[in-house]
């Protein structure tokens, strides 16, 4: 008698819960008039100041449309016949990129989860790496995983130049094998500058970590990599000379989380930190409601891009200094110009190189006026699946590779099939001048193609990866250059070439 009271009393109660459910707006409808609203003041913003009667007309219409417009569930019918209702709370996000669009690959494919739910808490359930599905520990299911079609994405390719997500995590920005390995040496932590137990050019799947086990490696770790993005380290986030309403919401923010809103740190996310493009503040501008404008550690978009500007890679490249001596790091003192010509572009050359490098450090000209993609290949930033005990022997590319030696022209290749490599690069930037069977483009001492550099008559070109302009490549063949032949690499070039944001 007593277990059926008590069965009886169970389902009572059950029965309220799921009735005071049912009678309350669900969230995603929320989300949806939130929208809806965002969308009508900004239409009614651009109806102010349109003076053709038939745009007005057009704008009226949209902003009518929205104003009559009811929540309902959004059920998104993939090729493959599976549905998910992400976008139902998701109902503004943009479109991740050209070559992924939602209505062909989803959204579970890149994020996990599930995309039936309509509650939150089960919907993002086992998403791959939380919010970030191009973190490291997540990436070889999400970019790296198979598409709806049964396609391999990013990994499990034949061509290993493809498999990006396994390359990637034997870059320098991952494993920081040569880069750290002299300060290794000047600490104490090893005998030479080559890294512990590990070959020159060794296939890098053959050594676990180039930094294991080795003596004061924890606080080595904890000093040094905290500042790796592509590990997730802990990245500074300015706040300096910002007014938006989005950055100083963040601030607050950071504060009521314990953080420094004066210097407030983000975590770098493998894939992401390159390819979706950030703001200072590291905030959400787009138009995915859901997403809350006042947390830092945003994309400004949802947006892949190839087209990776200077200003992004400055994100972790140009905060500061590090102190090999004490072991620390100290932000750039004129971060506030930074942020404010960000937010301006550029206006001088003389801007440019004192934004783009740390003050004090030498670069030539042409390393300013192009964009550090214009120069690094994608094995240069992506990794080529080896380690390298010297940050020198991990670059792919030289001064020569693009200007020639002396004795030499720029090495070449003729483009003959529709299968080459080098197409892959022109689908990922519009920006290309149109790649043809029979062009000649440049490739490294390495072998590396670089299709955005091209040989044409007597014509030695490069288009820039971000605006497509054109820039002539002089040549050291049939120069007046005095460098001796012993002396063709970029550290030789800088003596004569060298700049500095104090010497433009």
């Amino acid at each position: 008698m007593k277990k059926t009271f008590l069965l009886a009393s169970l389902f009572l109660i059950l029965m309220v819960i799921l009735t005071l459910k049912q009678g309350r707006t669900p969230e995603w409808s929320d989300y949806q008039k939130e929208y809806f609203n965002e969308q009508i003041s900004e239409l009614q913003v651009q109806l102010g100041a349109i003076d053709d009667e038939n745009k007005k007309k057009q704008v009226e219409l949209q902003i009518a449309s929205y104003q009559n417009r009811k929540p309902e569930i959004i059920d998104l019918i993939l090729p493959n016949g599976k549905v998910e209702r992400c976008k139902t709370c998701h109902i503004g996000i943009e479109e991740i990129s050209n070559s992924h669009p939602s209505n062909t690959f989803g959204c579970a494919v890149c994020h996990g989860g599930n995309p039936l739910s309509l509650d939150e808490t089960t919907a993002h359930a086992q998403m791959y790496g939380g919010s970030h599905p191009g973190s490291l520990n997540a990436a070889s299911l999400s970019c790296g995983g198979t598409g709806g079609n049964g396609i391999s994405c990013h990994a499990n390719n034949q061509e290993q130049a493809k498999n990006e997500v396994d390359l990637v995590k034997t870059s320098i920005m991952s494993t920081k094998a040569g880069e750290l390995s002299v300060v290794r040496m000047m600490f104490g932590l090893d005998k030479t500058k080559d890294v512990p137990g590990l070959a020159k050019g060794q296939v890098a799947s053959l050594y676990p970590h180039p930094l294991q086990g080795q003596p004061s490696e924890r606080g080595f770790k904890e000093d040094c990599l905290s500042q790796c993005h592509q590990s997730e380290g802990d990245l500074p986030v300015q706040h300096q000379g910002l007014t938006s309403s989005n950055a100083q919401q963040g601030i607050a923010q950071a504060k009521s989380n314990g953080q420094n809103g004066d210097n407030d740190k983000v975590q770098g996310n493998g894939c992401e930190a390159c390819h979706v493009l950030t703001n200072p503040t590291h905030t959400y501008i787009g138009d995915d409601t859901t997403i809350k404008t006042n947390d830092i550690g945003h994309g400004m978009v949802h947006r892949l891009t190839t087209q990776i500007p200077y200003t992004q890679c400055n994100q972790c490249h140009n905060q500061g200094n590090h102190d090999a001596l004490k072991m620390s790091f100290s932000v750039r003192s004129d971060m506030a110009k930074v942020v404010r010509d960000w937010k301006a572009g550029d206006t001088t050359w003389a801007d440019r190189l004192s934004d783009y490098y740390l003050p004090g450090e030498i670069f030539a000209r042409c390393e300013v006026s192009l964009d550090c993609i214009d120069c690094h290949t994608r094995q240069d930033v992506m990794g080529d699946d080896k380690l390298y005990t010297s940050q020198y022997d991990a670059v792919h590319l030289q001064c020569l590779d693009c200007h020639g030696t002396k004795e030499r022209l720029p090495l070449t290749k003729k483009i003959e099939n529709l299968n080459d490599l080098a197409f892959e690069e022109q689908i990922t930037n519009s920006q290309f001048p149109a790649l043809q069977i029979g062009d000649e483009i440049l490739r490294t001492v390495k072998g590396e193609e670089l299709p955005f550099l091209r040989h044409k008559g007597d014509n030695w070109i490069q288009s820039s990866r971000i605006t497509g302009k054109i820039f002539n490549v002089p040549l050291v063949y049939g120069s007046k250059c005095e460098q001796t032949l012993d002396e063709q690499g970029a550290d030789s070039c800088h003596k004569c070439h060298a700049q500095s944001a104090q010497h433009p």
